[in-house]
C-alpha cells in the first residue's frame, strides 16, 4: 500500500470517523482497495474502529499513536 494513499486516508480520518464505504467514496477507491488499506493501517496501530450509535463500524486515528507521532515531529 503506498504511503501516499496511507498519508490521504489517515488525514482523511482526523477530520471525522468514517466507514469504509465512505473511506471508498472519499478517496475514489474500490471498497476492496479501501478494506485493503484500512486493514494495513490498524495492523500498524495508526487507526482504531469504533461502533456507533447505529451498529455501524467507523474507523477513527488511533490517537495514542498519533501522539507518539506528533512528539517524534516536534524538534528538541
Amino acid at each position: 500500500m503506498s504511503t501516499k494513499l496511507k498519508k490521504e486516508a489517515l488525514q482523511l480520518l482526523t477530520e471525522q470517523a468514517l466507514t469504509l464505504k465512505e473511506v471508498g467514496e472519499k478517496m475514489g477507491l474500490t471498497e476492496k482497495r479501501a478494506y485493503n488499506l484500512l486493514r494495513a493501517l490498524f495492523q500498524e496501530g495508526r487507526i482504531k474502529s469504533i461502533t456507533d450509535a447505529e451498529k455501524q463500524r467507523r474507523y477513527t486515528i488511533d490517537e495514542v499513536h498519533q501522539e507518539s507521532e506528533e512528539e517524534e515531529i516536534e524538534p528538541n
